[in-house]
């Protein structure tokens, strides 16, 4: 396999770790030979630990990420294996999120794709996306609060009860700054049903591709969210800071 830059290409003979020297943040293509969803970019740190590329996409050709400065990146098929994702709509997305520790499952053998999301958990999950060590505290939420309240994302309120489709879109709109939209959500038969709050950030969504309605012509704002949509939203996330 190689590694490869602006023309520039690193050998790697025995498909191990490599060294690569990089000046400024790019954009790099590892080949991989029968990548799966669930395969993932790995740095390797001088101490000899190791943190998985949460953004790293999978391409036709192998993995894509984004390396800045010199580092040791490997490539690991980091895939878990769950009894009720099988042939599941979302099983490829949720092989993606689960293999960047994005997700855990609710079990070892269990991801339960089509069961409502919370407000704490979402939290907690772009905490970890963010790189936020969340196993500590005195509930198991805390610090993905913590965090998604310092950072602007949400106010914390009502952790237990379950997510809409469109306070997930306002959180992650919030969480990428926030940006303005420049698409219309107005085709969709129950626009009018999106609260003003999240209008922005709905129509972002839907402009950069992260929700494509229900296959109804509906956006379902108030509808709750499930596991298997927001795995599908993160991998469409990723996809798009890739390009």
């Amino acid at each position: 396999s190689y590694f490869k830059k602006a023309g520039q290409e690193i050998v790697d003979k025995n498909d191990k770790a490599v060294d690569v020297g990089i000046n400024a943040a790019v954009k790099v293509e590892i080949p991989v030979e029968n990548s799966t969803p669930g395969t993932v970019a790995v740095i390797v740190k001088a101490d000899g630990t190791e943190e998985i590329v949460k953004t790293s996409v999978v391409t036709e050709n192998g993995v894509t990420l984004e390396l800045d400065g010199s580092v040791t990146v490997k490539v690991i098929d980091n895939s878990k294996s769950f009894a009720d994702t099988n042939n599941h709509w979302a099983e490829g997305s949720i092989a993606f999120v689960t293999a960047r520790e994005m997700f855990n499952g609710t079990s070892t053998t269990t991801f339960t794709p089509d069961v409502s999301m919370t407000r704490a958990q979402l939290m907690t999950v772009l905490a970890r996306f963010d790189g936020v060590d969340t196993t500590t505290g005195d509930t198991w939420y805390e610090k993905g609060m913590e965090w998604a309240k310092a950072n602007g994302v949400s106010d914390g309120s009502n952790p237990n009860g379950n997510i809409t489709r469109e306070q997930l879109a306002t959180m992650l709109w919030r969480y990428s700054g926030s940006p303005a939209a420049k698409g219309s959500i107005d085709h969709f038969s129950d626009a009018d049903k999106v609260s003003d709050y999240a209008a922005d950030a709905m129509a972002w969504a839907v402009e950069i591709g992260l929700i494509n309605g229900m296959g109804d012509d509906t956006l379902a704002p108030q509808g709750d969210a499930t596991r298997a949509q927001l795995a599908t939203i993160l991998m469409r996330y990723c996809e798009n800071l890739a390009e």
